[in-house]
C-alpha cells in the first residue's frame, strides 16, 4: 500500500473530518461518536445490540452477538481503560478498500488499539477480509496503534464472564466489604463457605464478591464453570504474595 491511509472521524465538536491516519494519532477516538452504524432491516440474520460499559455511563454498539461478546471481553480486560464503537473509518488510496473497526480502545498504557471481531470463519477465506486486515495493519503501523483481532474465548470462560458481568458496575464496589472479603479469602475457600463465614449480610456480600471476581481482585479458575457451592475463590493479594 503505497499511499497514506486516510481516516474519517468526528471531531470533539461533532464535525466529520478526513485526513491522513497519522494525523489522528493524538485524537481521543475512544470518546467520539460513531461514523457508521449497522443497518437494520426485516429478515436480517444478525442482531445488533449494545454493551453498557462498566465504569462510564455510556454504551458501545455491537453489530452482532459475536461483537457483543468481544465488547464483554474488552470490558473484562484490565489492560483496557475504555473503548468506543465505530469511531473511525479507514481507507486505502490505492485500491479503494474501506474498513470500520468494531471498536477503538484506549489501553491503560495510553496506547490506542483497533479492535476487530472475527465472528464469521468465512470472512477469513475471502479476499475482502484479507484486504481489510492489510489496511488495518498499515493504519496501525502509521499511528503506532495496536491491532487486536478477537475471535472468541474458551466457551466456559465466556459463560463465566457472561454470568459475572452482571456485577461489573462500580455500584457493587465497597471499600469495607472488599477489605473483609480479601481477609476471608486469604486462603482458597469455596465461594459459599467464604460468604457465610464473612459475617456480612449474605446477599450483599455475594454481590460484592461477584464484583471482585469480575475485577479479578478475587481469583477463580475461569475455565471451570463457576458454581457458588464448590468453586474455589482466593484473594489476588494472596496469590501475588
Amino acid at each position: 500500500m503505497g499511499g497514506a491511509v486516510w481516516a474519517e472521524f468526528n471531531s470533539a465538536a461533532g464535525r466529520l473530518k478526513r485526513c491522513a491516519v497519522a494525523e489522528v494519532r493524538g485524537e481521543a477516538l475512544e470518546w467520539r461518536e460513531p461514523v457508521w452504524r449497522p443497518v437494520q432491516y426485516r429478515g436480517k440474520r444478525s442482531i445488533a445490540t449494545w454493551w453498557r460499559l462498566a465504569d462510564v455511563p455510556r454504551h458501545a454498539g455491537c453489530a452482532n452477538l459475536g461483537v457483543w461478546r468481544a465488547a464483554q471481553e474488552l470490558d473484562f480486560d484490565p489492560s483496557v481503560a475504555t473503548f468506543a464503537s465505530w469511531p473511525v473509518r479507514l481507507g486505502s488510496p490505492d485500491n479503494g478498500c474501506v474498513a470500520v473497526p468494531d471498536f477503538f480502545a484506549r489501553l491503560r498504557s495510553g496506547e490506542g488499539c483497533l479492535v476487530v471481531c472475527l465472528s464469521d470463519a468465512q470472512q477469513v477465506q475471502g479476499g475482502t477480509w484479507q484486504e481489510r486486515m492489510r489496511l488495518l495493519q498499515t493504519a496501525a503501523g502509521e499511528t503506532g496503534w495496536q491491532l487486536r483481532v478477537v475471535s472468541g474465548a474458551h466457551p466456559v470462560v465466556e459463560a463465566n464472564r457472561r454470568r459475572l458481568s452482571r456485577y461489573r458496575h462500580a455500584r457493587w464496589a465497597d471499600e469495607r466489604t472488599t477489605r473483609i472479603l480479601h481477609e476471608v479469602f486469604a486462603r482458597p475457600l469455596p465461594f459459599a463457605e467464604g460468604i457465610a463465614s464473612s459475617g456480612l449480610p449474605r446477599l450483599e456480600a455475594a454481590g460484592r464478591a461477584h464484583h471482585l471476581i469480575w475485577t479479578q481482585e478475587l481469583v477463580i479458575d475461569w475455565e471451570r464453570l463457576f458454581a457458588p457451592v464448590d468453586s474455589l475463590v482466593v484473594s489476588a493479594r494472596s496469590v501475588a504474595a
